[in-house]
């Protein structure tokens, strides 16, 4: 039974066993058939993959797949040579290509920017390689499974090449209009000024500029014909027209090179020339035939590099065009000009014979008369009507009629005739009227290949000018008169210092007759020898044509020196050629004598003062030792009478006391007064802020707590020195302490201000003022408002005197109760 059930588990084991191996078995082939099947998937996938990018690229346009913030998720081959870079070069973002464009590509590429799906943008930029590219871009947004957009995807095509010859087309097409309307425009007129108008409208507006100016070569220069800018006329004539010569400015640059220019910036140009406004940019081309100029285009603008070098050949095309008929009309309008200047120059002519004020007469070879100005007939009183009769008249008849009007009758029919015969010129012969006028002749034969053509005879009224030699000889004469008793030496020199001429107060001055000196030089007869030098350098800077005033030593013929003032100046010929000088003398001999005793008295003066001062110093200490004395017994009485002096006693002691101290403030002031007067002439320069500061760091504490002194602005340097600046400030400062106001806080205010040759000072205070009575003596030595002993009464005296010694002056206002301000002025 146990056996049974073992077999039966057995087989039921191996049952068990047998289907777990074949389920295992149809498990793995199940696995191998599911690993099989997602390799050859994989496969695909992958296959699918490289197909897909071997698709993008070999794509012929640039694409690029793009987030919002321009970071780049795909870009194939093209997408790379278009902006210039190689296969090579990592790129993640489109703003690392570029960051001209930054901006730009971030608005392209904005998530707002959802609108543009499908459509087409053209576009301009230059890329890596420095190559300007015109491409078209179509975008499309690009969306997740949720219908999110996430990226822009574009199809960029390069259209360079196709945009670059739509331009060349439309520069051909453009120029074609340009030429075939000059072309018309010129077959319209043969006048040169209508062409040249016609021809500056067309090319300044095929060169998009205000400004275009044509030339034309008449008669050896640059003449402007033609403008657009605003030198025209109404009739389209230009204006105060421009000649330039070949040599000159860029035009003639151009016509001397024959080559046309472009000038991208004038201002580094030395030969461009500025006409009515200065430009920064300019073209020029010459119109030539048969390598000749026959005229000039030339443009200016405002901005720099405007033009480029198609519109240079294309003006250079249109100037051959053009040459010919330029060239016609250029030669019509020379002979126009010259036929208009020899007009004008026979109407001048006529005009100026006419008019002259010399009388005319032109007699013929064989004896009539050709022509008779209105001068003539004037002259001699012939009625005007009377002027055809002459015409052709016989010369002969003519002089017996004329001969009647002189006061030597026959002598004038004879030297006409004497004059005739010899046939030479004759100027300016004086012949005296019957009525007392004077008439000056002249006449010039008239030759024509050698040989006698005619006579002129020329006759001009010269009495007022007789009158006046007349005038002037006896003018002359006075003068001549005047000078030789002048009491005022004059002498005149050549360029060697001879002399030519003296006057008579000169010889009387210097001793010597006038035969003495001149023909001789002046230095070796008058001047000593200390004053050699000096006559020297005189006449060199008179040979410079400088007149100027000196002083000089010289030795008469006695003798005796005397001393000169000389007023020497440069003496000139009719040509303005130097040829010597003029000198006028002063004898100063006495004036000099005395300032020579004034130096003297000065001298003895600075002496004296020297001496005042030393003896002010000795008195001071001789005056100050018994004031010590003094004050050193008194306060001896009263320690040995401590407690046993009365009150009146003790008032008595202080009393003297301060008048001890009253008394040594004056003798310091009398001998600070005696020492400013000594050093007057010391100017030297302070800082007046520092001096003013050490000032007022220096005052009593408590008087600090009493008042306020106010600099409103740093203080200048000033041309005096520190000593006399401190002594000016501290002054002024103090008494506006002294005579402050008890009732209120004392106040003082320092300012200056620039005055032309001065600078002008102000202190002012707010305290009691003084009164109106006192104004006179406030400046007076010794003077005091009242009786205070910290006051000698001679500060504001040493400040007057400081201060009108350097040169300025010091003055103030004050109001009784308000306060009082002193000003005072310095020279810079």
């Amino acid at each position: 039974m146990l056996t049974n059930n073992i077999e039966i588990l057995r087989k039921a084991l191996e049952r068990e066993r047998k289907a777990r191996e074949l389920a295992e078995g149809f498990v793995e082939n199940r696995l191998r058939e599911l690993y099989v099947n997602n390799i050859q998937l994989s496969n695909r996938v992958l296959t699918q993959e490289e197909f897909q990018n071997d698709l993008l690229d070999n794509l012929v346009d640039a694409l690029f797949v793009v987030d919002f913030k321009g970071e780049i998720l795909k870009i194939n081959k093209e997408a790379m040579k278009l902006l210039g870079l190689n296969n090579d070069f990592k790129i993640d973002n489109l703003t690392q290509f570029s960051n001209r464009h930054k901006k730009e590509i971030h608005k392209l590429l904005s998530k707002d920017n959802l609108e543009s799906e499908n459509e087409v943008f053209y576009y301009e930029f230059i890329n890596a390689k420095k190559d300007k590219k015109y491409v078209t871009i179509k975008s499309k947004i690009l969306v997740d499974s949720e219908k999110i957009p996430y990226a822009h995807q574009a199809i960029v095509r390069d259209v360079t090449e196709k945009y670059l010859l739509d331009l060349k087309v439309q520069k051909q097409q453009q120029f074609e209009k340009f030429e075939s309307q000059i072309v018309k425009d010129l077959l319209k007129s043969n006048d040169i000024f209508t062409n040249a108008f016609d021809l500056v409208n067309h090319i300044a507006e095929f060169l998009n500029t205000d400004d275009c100016v044509f030339y034309g070569f008449i008669n050896g220069e640059l003449v402007q014909l033609a403008s657009t800018s605003n030198k025209l006329d109404a009739n389209h004539i230009i204006k105060n027209k421009l000649s330039i010569p070949i040599d000159k400015g860029v035009v003639g640059r151009v016509a001397r090179t024959k080559k046309g220019e472009i000038i991208n910036d004038t201002t580094k140009d030395k030969d461009y020339i500025i006409d009515d406004l200065s430009r920064l940019s300019e073209i020029t081309v010459p119109i030539l035939l048969d390598d000749q100029v026959v005229g000039i285009i030339d443009s200016e603008h405002p901005e720099k590099n405007h033009y480029t070098k198609d519109k240079l050949a294309a003006l250079s095309k249109i100037s051959i065009l053009i040459s010919l008929h330029i060239k016609n009309s250029s030669s019509e309008l020379e002979k126009f000009l010259k036929q208009q200047e020899l007009e004008a120059t026979k109407n001048r002519l006529e005009i100026i014979f006419e008019s002259y004020s010399d009388s005319k007469v032109i007699e013929s070879k064989d004896g009539h008369i050709e022509f008779a100005s209105n001068a003539f007939l004037n002259l001699f009183n012939i009625p005007t009507e009377a002027h055809d009769q002459l015409i052709g008249l016989s010369c002969e008849i003519a002089r017996e009629n004329l001969k009647g009007f002189f006061l030597y009758e026959n002598e004038f029919v004879s030297r006409v005739e004497e004059i005739i015969k010899n046939q030479e010129a004759v100027y300016d012969e004086i012949l005296e009227l019957k009525d007392g006028k004077f008439v000056s002749r002249s006449y010039t034969p008239i030759l024509l290949n050698g040989k006698l053509d005619g006579h002129v005879w020329r006759y001009r009224d010269v009495t007022l000018q007789i009158n006046y030699d007349k005038s002037l000889e006896f003018q002359n004469t006075k003068y001549k008169n005047i000078i030789e008793n002048i009491n005022l030496g004059l002498m005149e020199v050549d360029n060697n210092d001879i002399i030519l001429s003296l006057n008579n107060a000169f010889c009387t001055m210097s001793g010597y007759d006038s035969d003495e000196l001149i023909g001789k030089r002046a230095k070796d007869v008058l001047i000593t020898n200390e004053y050699l030098e000096i006559l020297d350098k005189k006449i060199r800077i008179r040979k410079e044509g400088i007149d100027d005033v000196y002083e000089i030593e010289i030795l008469a013929k006695n003798g005796e020196t005397k001393y000169w003032l000389v007023s020497g100046s440069p003496n000139y010929n009719i040509n303005g050629e130097i040829i010597g000088s003029l000198g006028i003398h002063l004898d100063i001999t006495e004036i000099k004598t005395l300032i020579f005793k004034n130096e003297k008295l000065i001298s003895d003066l600075t002496e004296s003062n020297l001496e005042l001062s030393n003896y002010a110093h000795i008195v001071s200490h001789d005056l100050k030792t018994p004031l010590h004395s003094i004050a050193s017994c008194v306060d001896w009485i009263k320690e040995d009478n401590e407690g046993k002096l009365s009150k009146d006693s003790l008032e008595y002691i202080s009393i003297i006391n301060e008048s001890i101290i009253d008394m040594n403030q004056l003798i310091s002031s009398t001998l600070q007064y005696s020492e400013l007067r000594s050093s007057q002439k010391e100017h030297n320069k302070s800082e007046t802020q520092l001096v003013v500061e050490s000032i007022i760091m220096n005052i009593d504490i408590n008087k600090m707590k009493s008042v306020s002194i106010n600099i409103l602005k740093p203080l200048p340097v000033i041309k005096l020195n520190n000593t006399k600046t401190k002594q000016v400030f501290q002054n002024l400062i103090e008494n506006a302490y002294k005579y402050r106001d008890a009732n209120k806080k004392s106040i003082v205010t320092i300012n200056w201000e620039n005055q032309n040759e001065f600078i002008l000072f102000s202190i002012e205070d707010n305290g009691i003022g003084i009164a109106e009575e006192h104004f006179d003596f406030i400046f007076q030595v010794f003077k005091k408002l009242n009786n205070r002993t910290d006051s000698s009464g001679i500060g504001l005296s040493i400040v007057k005197n400081i201060i009108e010694s350097a040169g300025g002056k010091i003055w103030f206002e004050s109001k009784l109760n308000v306060g009082t301000t002193f000003y005072f002025t310095l020279p810079k």
